[in-house]
Protein backbone atom coordinates (compact mmCIF):
# COMPACT_ATOMS: atom_id res chain seq x y z
CA UNK A 1 0.00 0.00 0.00
CA UNK A 2 1.25 3.34 -1.21
CA UNK A 3 1.95 5.74 1.91
CA UNK A 4 0.59 8.86 1.32
CA UNK A 5 0.32 12.77 3.33
CA UNK A 6 3.20 11.57 4.99
CA UNK A 7 6.02 14.06 6.34
CA UNK A 8 9.32 13.84 7.58
CA UNK A 9 10.29 16.57 9.72
CA UNK A 10 13.83 17.13 10.09
CA UNK A 11 16.23 19.23 11.91
CA UNK A 12 19.75 19.45 11.24
CA UNK A 13 23.22 19.70 13.20
CA UNK A 14 25.03 23.02 15.02
CA UNK A 15 25.59 24.85 11.45
CA UNK A 16 23.15 23.71 9.60
CA UNK A 17 20.39 24.66 7.20
CA UNK A 18 17.20 23.45 5.32
CA UNK A 19 19.86 22.31 2.51
CA UNK A 20 21.91 19.79 4.92
CA UNK A 21 20.31 16.68 4.23
CA UNK A 22 20.10 16.91 0.68
CA UNK A 23 21.66 13.65 0.32
CA UNK A 24 19.58 11.83 2.30
CA UNK A 25 16.30 14.10 0.87
CA UNK A 26 16.74 12.91 -2.27
CA UNK A 27 16.39 8.67 -1.73
CA UNK A 28 12.61 9.76 -0.21
CA UNK A 29 10.02 8.45 -2.18
CA UNK A 30 8.10 11.28 -3.56
CA UNK A 31 5.04 10.42 -1.39
CA UNK A 32 6.82 11.25 1.56
CA UNK A 33 7.58 14.96 2.25
CA UNK A 34 11.05 15.28 3.97
CA UNK A 35 10.88 19.18 5.41
CA UNK A 36 13.84 20.60 6.61
CA UNK A 37 13.14 23.69 9.32
CA UNK A 38 15.83 26.34 9.35
CA UNK A 39 16.85 28.57 12.31
CA UNK A 40 16.97 31.99 12.19
CA UNK A 41 20.57 33.52 11.15
CA UNK A 42 21.52 31.03 8.05
CA UNK A 43 20.35 29.92 4.88
CA UNK A 44 16.93 31.90 3.50
CA UNK A 45 17.09 33.42 7.38
CA UNK A 46 20.35 34.65 7.24
CA UNK A 47 18.96 38.23 7.86
CA UNK A 48 17.68 37.33 11.24
CA UNK A 49 19.32 37.07 14.55
CA UNK A 50 21.07 33.99 15.57
CA UNK A 51 19.55 32.17 18.71
CA UNK A 52 21.80 30.96 21.71
CA UNK A 53 19.45 29.06 24.03
CA UNK A 54 17.57 25.73 23.03
CA UNK A 55 14.33 26.73 24.32
CA UNK A 56 14.35 30.00 22.41
CA UNK A 57 15.11 27.81 19.70
CA UNK A 58 12.14 25.19 20.43
CA UNK A 59 10.16 28.54 21.00
CA UNK A 60 10.92 29.14 17.15
CA UNK A 61 10.34 25.67 15.29
CA UNK A 62 7.19 25.55 17.02
CA UNK A 63 5.61 28.03 15.02
CA UNK A 64 7.27 26.96 12.00
CA UNK A 65 6.25 23.16 12.50
CA UNK A 66 2.55 23.90 12.99
CA UNK A 67 1.12 24.16 9.93
CA UNK A 68 3.05 20.85 8.42
CA UNK A 69 1.89 18.51 11.29
CA UNK A 70 -1.72 19.51 11.90
CA UNK A 71 -3.01 17.42 8.92
CA UNK A 72 -0.10 14.71 8.16
CA UNK A 73 1.30 12.02 9.55
CA UNK A 74 4.87 12.76 10.21
CA UNK A 75 8.24 11.76 12.06
CA UNK A 76 10.37 14.15 13.65
CA UNK A 77 14.74 13.54 12.73
CA UNK A 78 17.27 14.92 14.53
CA UNK A 79 20.70 15.12 13.88
CA UNK A 80 23.13 15.86 16.33
CA UNK A 81 21.83 19.54 17.95
CA UNK A 82 18.84 18.50 15.85
CA UNK A 83 18.20 15.47 17.93
CA UNK A 84 18.24 17.95 20.56
CA UNK A 85 15.76 20.10 19.63
CA UNK A 86 13.74 17.73 18.13
CA UNK A 87 13.59 16.00 22.01
CA UNK A 88 12.76 19.35 23.41
CA UNK A 89 10.41 20.37 21.07
CA UNK A 90 8.13 17.01 20.96
CA UNK A 91 7.85 17.59 25.08
CA UNK A 92 6.48 21.24 24.07
CA UNK A 93 3.78 19.55 20.84
CA UNK A 94 2.75 17.49 23.99
CA UNK A 95 2.43 20.26 26.00
CA UNK A 96 0.68 21.95 23.28
CA UNK A 97 -1.71 19.11 22.83
CA UNK A 98 -0.69 19.31 19.19
CA UNK A 99 -0.67 16.11 16.70
CA UNK A 100 2.16 13.93 17.75
CA UNK A 101 4.74 11.94 15.81
CA UNK A 102 4.48 8.68 14.57
CA UNK A 103 8.32 8.18 15.13
CA UNK A 104 11.08 9.85 16.72
CA UNK A 105 14.19 8.83 14.67
CA UNK A 106 17.49 10.08 16.29
CA UNK A 107 21.45 10.22 15.11
CA UNK A 108 24.70 11.30 15.87
CA UNK A 109 23.88 11.92 19.83
CA UNK A 110 23.46 10.34 23.35
CA UNK A 111 20.37 10.39 25.18
CA UNK A 112 19.28 14.24 26.11
CA UNK A 113 20.86 14.04 29.97
CA UNK A 114 24.21 13.37 28.27
CA UNK A 115 27.01 16.45 28.09
CA UNK A 116 29.04 15.58 25.62
CA UNK A 117 31.47 18.54 25.27
CA UNK A 118 33.09 18.51 28.97
CA UNK A 119 35.08 21.45 27.72
CA UNK A 120 33.36 24.44 26.25
CA UNK A 121 34.20 25.52 22.60
CA UNK A 122 31.81 28.26 22.48
CA UNK A 123 34.49 30.53 23.90
CA UNK A 124 37.48 29.77 21.69
CA UNK A 125 39.07 31.95 19.33
CA UNK A 126 38.25 31.11 16.21
CA UNK A 127 41.86 28.87 14.76
CA UNK A 128 41.11 27.04 18.24
CA UNK A 129 37.43 26.61 17.74
CA UNK A 130 37.79 24.98 14.36
CA UNK A 131 40.58 22.83 14.94
CA UNK A 132 39.05 21.11 18.21
CA UNK A 133 35.76 20.65 15.70
CA UNK A 134 37.55 18.94 12.92
CA UNK A 135 39.29 16.37 15.59
CA UNK A 136 35.94 15.65 17.13
CA UNK A 137 34.63 15.22 13.39
CA UNK A 138 31.82 17.85 14.27
CA UNK A 139 31.36 19.03 10.62
CA UNK A 140 31.57 18.00 6.90
CA UNK A 141 34.64 17.79 5.10
CA UNK A 142 33.35 20.12 2.41
CA UNK A 143 33.08 23.02 4.52
CA UNK A 144 35.77 23.05 6.29
CA UNK A 145 37.94 22.99 3.16
CA UNK A 146 36.94 26.88 2.62
CA UNK A 147 38.48 29.66 4.46
CA UNK A 148 35.85 31.96 3.73
CA UNK A 149 32.98 29.27 4.80
CA UNK A 150 34.81 28.67 7.77
CA UNK A 151 34.03 32.79 8.45
CA UNK A 152 30.83 33.08 7.52
CA UNK A 153 29.62 29.88 9.47
CA UNK A 154 31.91 30.82 12.72
CA UNK A 155 29.81 32.70 14.34
CA UNK A 156 26.39 30.52 13.53
CA UNK A 157 28.51 27.33 14.73
CA UNK A 158 29.70 29.10 18.17
CA UNK A 159 25.55 30.50 18.66
CA UNK A 160 24.83 26.83 18.33
CA UNK A 161 27.67 24.86 20.49
CA UNK A 162 26.59 27.55 23.14
CA UNK A 163 23.02 26.42 23.27
CA UNK A 164 24.55 23.60 23.27
CA UNK A 165 26.24 23.35 25.99
CA UNK A 166 24.30 25.43 28.26
CA UNK A 167 21.38 23.22 27.81
CA UNK A 168 19.82 22.25 30.57
CA UNK A 169 18.52 18.68 30.70
CA UNK A 170 14.84 18.37 32.67
CA UNK A 171 13.38 14.94 33.30
CA UNK A 172 10.02 14.26 31.81
CA UNK A 173 7.41 13.46 34.71
CA UNK A 174 5.78 10.92 31.83
CA UNK A 175 8.28 8.83 29.33
CA UNK A 176 6.60 9.82 25.48
CA UNK A 177 4.46 7.97 24.22
CA UNK A 178 6.19 7.56 21.03
CA UNK A 179 8.85 4.76 19.46
CA UNK A 180 11.98 5.90 19.24
CA UNK A 181 14.85 4.82 17.34
CA UNK A 182 18.74 5.93 17.93
CA UNK A 183 21.13 5.71 15.40
CA UNK A 184 25.09 6.53 15.55
CA UNK A 185 28.37 6.39 14.02
CA UNK A 186 30.46 3.97 15.62
CA UNK A 187 33.61 5.63 15.62
CA UNK A 188 31.68 8.46 18.16
CA UNK A 189 31.27 5.81 20.52
CA UNK A 190 33.66 5.48 23.14
CA UNK A 191 34.90 6.56 26.60
CA UNK A 192 37.29 9.32 25.28
CA UNK A 193 36.76 12.84 25.81
CA UNK A 194 34.41 14.05 22.95
CA UNK A 195 33.02 10.53 22.40
CA UNK A 196 29.30 8.71 23.22
CA UNK A 197 29.56 5.78 26.18
CA UNK A 198 27.02 3.44 25.23
CA UNK A 199 25.62 3.63 28.01
CA UNK A 200 24.57 7.26 27.49
CA UNK A 201 23.35 5.97 23.22
CA UNK A 202 20.98 3.12 25.90
CA UNK A 203 19.85 5.89 28.17
CA UNK A 204 17.15 6.76 25.48
CA UNK A 205 15.01 3.75 26.76
CA UNK A 206 14.50 6.11 29.28
CA UNK A 207 12.64 8.51 27.16
CA UNK A 208 9.89 6.72 26.14
CA UNK A 209 7.42 3.31 27.81
CA UNK A 210 7.31 3.01 23.94
CA UNK A 211 9.93 0.31 21.97
CA UNK A 212 13.26 2.43 21.89
CA UNK A 213 15.91 0.64 19.71
CA UNK A 214 19.57 1.25 18.73
CA UNK A 215 22.24 0.40 15.84
CA UNK A 216 25.18 2.02 14.83
CA UNK A 217 26.44 2.55 11.43
CA UNK A 218 30.21 2.49 9.85
CA UNK A 219 31.50 6.23 9.93
CA UNK A 220 32.11 8.86 12.37
CA UNK A 221 29.57 11.94 13.88
CA UNK A 222 29.19 12.39 10.20
CA UNK A 223 28.22 8.99 9.34
CA UNK A 224 24.49 10.37 7.95
CA UNK A 225 26.11 11.62 4.78
CA UNK A 226 28.22 8.22 4.00
CA UNK A 227 24.48 6.06 4.10
CA UNK A 228 22.23 8.50 3.05
CA UNK A 229 20.14 6.19 1.32
CA UNK A 230 20.31 3.72 4.66
CA UNK A 231 19.12 6.68 6.40
CA UNK A 232 16.23 7.57 4.59
CA UNK A 233 14.95 4.30 3.93
CA UNK A 234 15.20 3.56 7.52
CA UNK A 235 13.04 6.52 8.58
CA UNK A 236 10.52 5.69 5.68
CA UNK A 237 10.48 1.88 7.01
CA UNK A 238 9.47 3.84 10.79
CA UNK A 239 6.42 5.03 9.15
CA UNK A 240 5.01 1.55 8.60
CA UNK A 241 6.25 0.12 11.99
CA UNK A 242 9.03 -2.45 10.02
CA UNK A 243 12.25 -0.66 10.73
CA UNK A 244 15.08 -3.33 10.98
CA UNK A 245 17.66 -2.85 12.67
CA UNK A 246 19.93 -5.89 11.66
Amino acid sequence: MMITNHKIIAFPFAGGNRYSFSSIEKHVPKNIDWITLELPGRGNRFKENLLVKIDDMVDDLLDKIIPHIQKSDYIIYGHSMGTLLGYELTKRIIQEKLKLPKHLFFTGRGAPGFDRFKNKKSTLPKELFWKEVIEMGGFPNDILDHEDLLDLYFPIMKSDFKAVEDYEFCQMKKPFLIPIHICMGNEEIGEEEDKTPLSSMKAWSNETSYSCSFELLKGDHFFILKHPKTIAQKICFAFEGKLNTK
